[in-house]
């Protein structure tokens, strides 16, 4: 049973990276270039702000929706558990923004998820540091467009998009992209960068995809692993029994 919980996940895994953009198609970076401060997006109360009334230091950026059911949560919970960690003061030397891309979501779905990843962050963090976004389609595509940042919808509710996020200035320079699991080093780099107002090159970690992963449309692949383990424990009960055997008439 240990090789098949092993073994599953990575077939599984393949079979997500074969179908996964490629870097290159679905993050393009823009780093020196501007995202623009006079689109408007409903903030977690329900009040609509322009992004130029929030940023106004040094701002990470993280393009998500707040109903995935993959990836989206553990970014989310990766840059709350860094937030912590951070050499900067949040508020004072930067802000944070979760920005929803999925259009159909509304301010009482950030309010939600605000209200859960403010637990991760701590009582220290203040909440007005960390806007949680929505917004109609043209500002949504907008901000995408300008940090070079794809989404696809599929249809069912869900999206495949990239993990990662952006670190601007605070005139909305975009300074350094972060990927991987937004390590709180990695983070502080960006925000020294942004303070500084000088872009830099982005840590080439590896780029995680979401997408939503249908197990009727993969079930051949489970019972090749179904059939793979159970041929794997058939031949270790016969070599234990010829081995046993063997050995009871030595």
């Amino acid at each position: 049973m240990a090789f098949f919980l092993l073994f599953m996940p990575c077939l599984v895994k393949a079979g997500e990276e074969e179908k996964a953009p490629q870097k290159e198609q679905w993050v393009t970076e823009k780093t020196g270039r501007f995202l623009p401060l006079d689109l408007s997006f409903i903030d977690e109360t329900g009040s609509t702000v322009l992004l130029g009334d929030i940023i106004d230091r040094p701002t990470i950026l993280l393009p998500i929706y707040f109903y995935c059911p993959n990836i989206c949560s553990e970014n989310l919970a990766n840059l709350a558990t860094s937030l912590g960690a951070l050499s900067y003061q949040a508020g004072r030397d930067f802000k944070v923004i979760a920005l929803s891309f999925n259009e159909e979501e509304k301010f009482e779905d950030a309010q939600r998820s605000k209200r859960n990843y403010l637990k991760i962050v701590g009582d220290k963090f203040p909440p007005a540091a960390w806007p949680f976004l929505t917004g109609k389609r043209e500002s949504i595509k907008t901000a995408m467009d300008a940090v070079g940042f794809r989404y696809k919808n599929v249809g069912d509710g869900t999206f495949i998009h990239p993990a990662a996020l952006m670190v601007l200035a605070g005139d909305g320079k975009i300074i350094r992209y972060v990927y991987g699991s937004f390590l709180a080093g990695d983070i502080d780099v960006a925000l020294s960068d942004a303070i500084s107002g000088k872009p830099s090159s982005s840590v080439k970690r590896l780029l995680a995809f979401c997408f939503n992963y249908d197990p009727d449309k993969n079930k051949s692949l489970f019972l090749i692993v179904k059939s793979a383990v159970l041929v794997l424990f058939a031949t270790i009960l016969l070599a234990g029994f010829f081995y046993f055997r063997r050995k009871g008439k030595s």
